[in-house]
């Protein structure tokens, strides 16, 4: 017994440093280095060096406000038109390259939350940007082939893959490789066919499969441009682009009159009504009125983070003198335990990517302070027990038995508080609630094993026999 213990902690002791190491990588290389200069060995791995994600109130960016136009738009449509406007608008954001965004609906209105952003000017004009919906044909075997002859060469010239090659590199090529344009040529050709011929996008399920399929409806324009496009490329593939990106290429299986036609084959329901929606933004867009924008500079983000930081370092500090006065050899062992929680929550900040805000790091700091209200019932029950005279090890035993059902239920509540605000909050608050729920639920392992686990260590041991140590 006593030697598992010992080995649960020395376990818990190595994951710790290596959440430590995890948390702060540059000292850990920058040690790695000197090591390495000054020793004859050589150690060739490094840790790998991942930041905190951080929200716009620390980060600083913009902070853009839409208002939709839905006036145009079916009451029962309202909902489904703003989350497939949301979706685009979080696709326009992600190829814009910012890290994090945060897109919500707000009834009518599209809040948008860009980290990181300087020019305001130049993500506006990307967002705000009329969806572009078209249909475009595979190219001839000879122009594919030319295609994949040519993005072999100027891989093999440049020494890198095609999507990887920069505009300044592509000047590089001139007069080096004949008709090298052809590499970076894309597939499939514009046919004239665009979301503005488009009437409507629905999903339909097939009588005899019962496969899930989108149906498309063309104005009459567009029958006859798809009526003469599907006639000629009969066999072919057609791909779909929404903002110059496909979201779906089918096969032209015969010609198709009247302005109708179907996309079907290897569709699940839920893929079938994604692609209903992209269809349907990006024939019908909800046009968008960019009604507020206000701007949180990297100085006054930088301040508020070195703020927070400050009053989480203060009030850490405040619960483990308390903890190491009033329960005296006990509260070293809590103290220590709550050491190694924060490292293992900072460790799930940056493992599972969740951006911190202010009120991400109050729900940080709050669960330190619950973390700890757990280690207080244990530690009150285990007094009892000594109190009556029992053994320091049927008091442990006792001491964390009797306690669970008050911890368990004490932090279920909170939990359950926390999902519920995730699910219908502001994204302020969904961070507060997202931090809090990781924190609450490293708190239970850190209470309920590893300070049982350090408690442990000391059965039967001569200092577990000095009553004024424990109480």
């Amino acid at each position: 017994m006593k030697q598992k213990v010992i080995i649960t902690s020395i376990i818990i002791l190595i994951f710790a440093v290596a959440a430590a190491g995890f948390i702060n990588p540059e000292f850990v290389n920058e040690k790695i280095e000197d090591f390495n200069e000054n020793t004859a060995f050589n150690i060739n791995r490094r840790v790998k060096e991942i930041d905190f994600e951080l929200g716009l109130d620390l980060q600083g960016g913009a902070h853009l406000l839409y208002q939709a136009d839905l006036s145009d738009v079916d009451e029962r449509e309202h909902s489904d038109r703003m989350n497939a406007l949301r979706d685009l608008i979080e696709r326009r954001v992600d190829q814009f390259g910012i890290g994090e965004p945060v897109v919500q609906v707000r009834g009518e209105r599209l809040a948008v939350e860009l980290p990181g952003v300087r020019d305001q000017d130049e993500a506006i004009q990307e967002i705000g940007e009329t969806p572009f919906l078209e249909f475009k044909i595979e190219r001839s075997d000879e122009d594919l082939q030319k295609i994949d002859e040519k993005r072999r060469e100027v891989s093999e010239f440049l020494g890198k893959e095609i999507d990887e090659i920069t505009e300044e590199e592509k000047e590089d090529l001139e007069g080096e490789i004949e008709d090298w344009e052809f590499a970076f040529m894309d597939e499939f050709e514009e046919t004239g066919l665009t979301g503005r011929y488009l009437q409507g996008a629905e999903v339909s399920f097939n009588q005899l499969t019962g496969e899930p399929m989108v149906s498309l409806r063309f104005d009459n324009e567009g029958s006859e441009i798809l009526q003469q496009l599907t006639a000629e490329n009969v066999g072919k593939a057609i791909a779909t682009y929404l903002d110059q990106e496909v979201i779906q290429i089918a096969t032209i299986q015969e010609e198709i009159p009247g302005g109708e036609a179907q996309i079907s084959g290897n569709l699940s329901t839920e893929e079938a009504r994604e692609l209903r929606d992209n269809l349907k933004i990006g024939a019908l867009p909800v046009p968008i009125e960019l009604i507020s924008q206000r701007s949180v500079g990297p100085e006054l983000g930088a301040r508020s983070l070195e703020d927070s930081v400050r009053a989480g370092i203060i009030g850490f500090l405040a619960v483990i003198v308390f903890m190491c006065l009033y329960y005296k050899f006990l509260g070293l062992l809590a103290a220590a335990s709550l050491l190694i929680y924060v490292a293992f929550v900072l460790s799930a900040f940056k493992i599972l990517g969740v951006t911190l805000t202010l009120s991400g790091i109050a729900g940080f700091i709050l669960s330190i302070g619950m973390a700890i209200d757990a280690n207080i019932l244990i530690f009150s029950r285990m007094r009892e027990e000594l109190d009556e005279g029992k053994s320091f090890e049927k008091s442990v035993e006792e001491g964390f038995r009797r306690a669970w059902p008050s911890i368990r239920d004490g932090n279920l509540t909170p939990i359950l508080v926390a999902f519920i605000l995730f699910s219908v909050s502001t994204s302020f608050v969904q961070g507060f609630a997202t931090v809090l729920i990781i924190g609450i639920s490293i708190s239970l392992f850190t209470a309920m094993i590893v300070t049982r686990s350090f408690i442990q260590v000391f059965l039967g041991s001569k200092l577990a026999e000095i009553k004024k140590l424990w109480i």
